[in-house]
């Protein structure tokens, strides 16, 4: 692996898959060995005893690897709650080396990788039961990736507060911050919060907005890879 990427969001529900979707797109347009993790997806849906991740499945479909949903995706869980809530629920122990083991395979395979958290960075993955206290975030898995952050984030009311403290969280553990993108994961209302956030975003924040990603109704591979060519700072993106 040459390079990659942990995408991440100020909250769930914000568009990380269809930005990281966008993002792989984009790179393969480019003529690059790209591949993709969902390292970690609640709320799987469960075929008859299997979990299946849908959003590890549409990245494994918009990067065309042929590698297993156990490498994609090393934990599933079916509960859509925070992994440690749907684990204890589930009756599952969340093995974190599990992840890493995945993340060392795909790494010798492809150029780039990208790596799809589960909701905003506090989100609880699990806890050490013989550390009293300890448990362990979706920033520490950041952090021990050891992958510069791409953030996504909202045009809507309640963006700036919830990107700056995102933003302060990965400052405080000195995690590398690549950019932010800014993403419609709903259609625009048009109000004045979604016309002024991305100028007031790009002033109280020194890092580079690489893009805003407009809400799409196709999400075809070539429909999402065009947008992604026209609104994304591609040459940012590929720079590491």
């Amino acid at each position: 692996m040459k390079a990659g990427y942990f995408i991440t969001g100020t909250d769930t529900g914000v568009g990380k898959t269809i930005v990281t979707a966008a993002i792989l797109r984009s790179f393969i347009k480019k003529g690059l060995k790209i591949g993709a993790m969902k390292a970690i997806e609640t709320g799987c849906i469960n075929k008859d005893g299997i979990l299946l991740p849908s959003d590890g499945m549409l990245l494994r479909d918009m990067a065309e690897m042929n590698d297993s949903l156990d490498l994609i995706t090393p934990i599933k869980l079916e509960n859509p709650l925070s992994p440690l809530v749907a684990s204890r629920i589930e009756n599952i122990d969340i093995d974190i080396d599990k992840i890493f083991k995945a993340f060392e395979t795909l790494k010798k395979k492809y150029d780039y990788i990208l790596v799809e958290g589960v909701g905003g960075l506090m989100v609880p993955i699990n806890k050490e039961e013989k550390k009293k206290s300890i448990y362990y975030f979706v920033r520490d898995l950041i952090k021990d990736m050891g992958l510069p952050v791409i953030l996504v984030t909202r045009p809507t009311l309640g963006t700036i507060n919830h990107t700056l403290l995102t933003l302060e969280a990965l400052k405080n553990k000195k995690i590398p911050v690549k950019g932010y993108i800014i993403n419609f994961s709903e259609p625009p209302k048009n109000d004045i919060a979604e016309k002024t956030n991305p100028q007031i975003l790009k002033e109280l924040i020194d890092i580079p907005c690489l893009g805003i990603f407009p809400y799409l109704t196709e999400l075809s591979k070539d429909k999402i890879g065009e947008t992604a060519i026209k609104n994304f700072d591609i040459n940012a993106l590929i720079s590491f």
